[in-house]
């Protein structure tokens, strides 16, 4: 167990690693080379001595330009270690640090709480489709989940502004919370974050929900014709033991992996619905990055993305042996395997034996 677990996390810190040398490096070959073109402009500003430029170039991207590129690597590994990011070219007054740090929590709030909802509807509908494989309702809700999973998020949204907030009024247009309430643990702006929230994750669950429904029905009914549960059923094992022990395990562990990706993506934001309902979360400051050419914040969103998944799929890697021992037991599951096709020889398909 010991081995498995420290083989995980070495190979998590060697990602994100290579994520971060990639970061550094990406900056200087993206085309018309960011730093330069910062130099440039800086220059023809006027104003600035070219120790100035200097040092306002290392403050946005934590390096000086004028040094060789290893000394350039090393300080910038040392100052993301740090949690140094550099500063937003937008706005240099503050960091990019703390812009991930304001804008994280809004994206947390309606991207979890859509993907948690999300989860649990297209888990339970698509038990009940493979249940009731031929069923009108598995025919129906087939047909509804498919067409809602080819709907781009940001189309429903459109949709909703369009008679939520346009036609109808109903709902605010955008924002986090009502401009007319003060901040703070209190009730109005408890009930003007839920408020202005309502469509966000409304878009976000209309367009995924379908997904996890068909991906729960496709495994359930991969493990129901498996033949470790025909040999159960053979064996006489009660029903409700058949369904726990060997349907519903089994068919949640890629569930699972599914679900552990999307919350490590999970911090990247919803960019469209977080843009279209001018949302302050990670996706929408990532849009900002991208249209303003801001390197220094697209690559702050980047690296956080990565680290998110990267953590997201450790945990998961360690949660794993918690379901299925034989996972971290390369020996055990051998065993397991060759009991199992001893019993099916020992015992047939009849119940009986010879």
């Amino acid at each position: 167990m010991l081995r498995y677990l420290a083989k995980r996390v070495v190979m998590a810190l060697v990602t994100i690693y290579i994520v971060m040398t990639l970061s550094f490096f990406m900056i200087r070959l993206m085309p018309g080379n960011p730093m330069a073109a910062l130099e440039s402009q800086l220059r023809q500003q006027g104003g600035l001595t070219e120790q100035d430029i200097q040092q306002r170039i290392n403050a946005i991207y934590g390096v000086l330009p004028t040094d060789p590129v290893l000394v350039q690597y090393k300080d910038y590994l040392i100052n993301i270690l740090h949690g140094d990011l550099g500063r937003p070219i937008t706005n240099p007054g503050t960091t990019i640090t703390a812009v991930i740090a304001e804008a994280l929590p809004w994206t947390i709030l309606v991207v979890a709480v859509s993907l948690i909802i999300s989860f649990l509807i297209g888990v339970a509908i698509g038990s009940a489709m493979a249940a009731n494989q031929n069923s009108t309702f598995t025919k129906v809700m087939t047909f509804v989940v498919s067409l809602l999973s080819a709907v781009p998020s940001y189309l429903v949204a459109i949709v909703l502004l369009y008679f939520l907030t346009g036609v109808y009024r109903v709902f605010p247009p955008g924002g986090a919370y009502s401009v007319d309430v003060t901040p703070g643990f209190n009730a109005p702006y408890l009930g003007s974050v839920l408020y202005h929230s309502i469509l966000p994750i409304a878009a976000s669950v209309i367009t995924s929900f379908g997904g996890w429904a068909l991906a729960m029905k496709g495994s359930a009914i991969s493990v129901l014709g498996s033949e470790y549960v025909r040999a159960a059923e053979s064996r006489g094992l009660s029903e409700r033991r058949i369904s726990r022990s060997y349907i519903g395990r089994n068919s949640m562990l890629p569930m699972v992996t599914q679900l552990a990706l999307s919350i490590g993506f999970m911090f990247g934001g919803s960019v469209f619905v977080e843009t279209y309902f001018q949302y302050p979360g990670i996706g929408f400051y990532m849009i900002q990055s991208v249209n303003q050419r801001d390197y220094s914040l697209m690559m702050g969103c980047f690296l956080l993305i990565t680290v998110s998944v990267v953590v997201t799929n450790l945990l998961v890697d360690l949660l794993y042996p918690l379901v299925d021992p034989r996972i971290a037991n390369p020996a055990t599951r051998k065993l397991a395997e060759d009991t199992a096709d001893s019993s099916d020889d020992a015992v047939p398909v009849g119940g009986t034996v010879a």
